[in-house]
C-alpha cells in the first residue's frame, strides 16, 4: 500500500489537493481534522476535556468546538493540553484505518494532517507532498472559503506544519486556481 501524507499550512489548500488525489485514483482521502471532530463526541474525549478545560465548553452534555477553541487556543500551553489529549487518540484511528484498509487490499491512502509532523503521521508515510501559498492569497482564501476575519486569518496562519526541510518532500505551490493545482498534481510522478 502507497501511503501519502499531505500537509501545509491554513488556507495553503492541503485539503483540496488530497480531494484532487483522491479523484485521481490515489485512494481515500483520510481527513485527520474529522477524525478529531468524530473523538469530540467520544465520553472517554468528553470527560478528559472537561477535567482539562471546564464544562463550559460543553452545551447540551457535547464538546462545543468554538467554546473549547476560545480556551484551548488561547495558549501554547493550551495548546499542547488539548494536543496531548486529543493526538495519541488521533494517531491511534489513523493506524487503525490504514491496517483495516491493507487487510481489504487498498492499493493507496491519503493522509490529510494540517499537523502530519507534530503528530509524527508522516512516519507511516510512503510520499509526502507540502502545499504551499504565499500568506496573502491564504489570508484571502481562510476570509473567504471559512468566513474568517483578516485579523483571525491572519493568527492562524503560522499555526500549522512549517514547511519540511526533508529533500524527499514534494512541494507543491498553490497560489492559483484549483485547475492550475489540478494539473500540477496530474502531471506528478508518485
Amino acid at each position: 500500500m502507497l501511503i501519502i501524507g499531505i500537509s501545509g499550512q491554513t488556507g495553503a489548500g492541503k485539503s483540496t489537493a488530497a480531494k484532487i488525489l483522491s479523484s485521481l485514483g490515489y485512494g481515500e482521502n483520510l481527513e485527520v481534522d474529522s477524525l478529531g471532530h468524530d473523538l469530540l463526541r467520544e465520553p472517554e474525549t468528553i470527560k478528559a476535556l472537561t477535567k482539562a478545560f471546564g464544562e463550559d465548553i460543553l452545551t447540551d452534555s457535547q464538546i462545543d468546538r468554538k467554546k473549547l477553541g476560545a480556551k484551548a487556543f488561547v495558549s501554547k500551553e493550551a495548546t499542547e493540553k488539548l494536543n496531548s489529549i486529543m493526538h495519541p487518540n488521533m494517531v491511534k484511528m489513523v493506524e487503525n484505518i490504514i491496517t483495516e484498509e491493507q487487510k481489504n487490499g487498498t492499493q493507496h491512502i491519503i493522509i490529510n494532517a494540517a499537523l502530519l509532523y507534530k503528530m509524527k503521521l508522516y512516519k507511516l508515510c510512503d510520499k509526502i507532498l507540502y502545499v504551499k501559498a504565499d500568506p496573502e492569497i491564504r489570508v484571502k482564501r481562510l476570509m473567504e472559503t471559512r468566513g474568517w476575519s483578516e485579523a483571525t486569518a491572519r493568527e492562524r496562519l503560522f499555526s500549522q506544519d512549517q514547511e519540511p526541510s526533508d529533500k524527499d518532500v514534494i512541494i507543491i505551490e498553490n497560489n492559483g486556481s484549483v485547475e492550475e493545482l489540478r494539473g500540477k498534481l496530474s502531471s506528478l510522478k508518485i
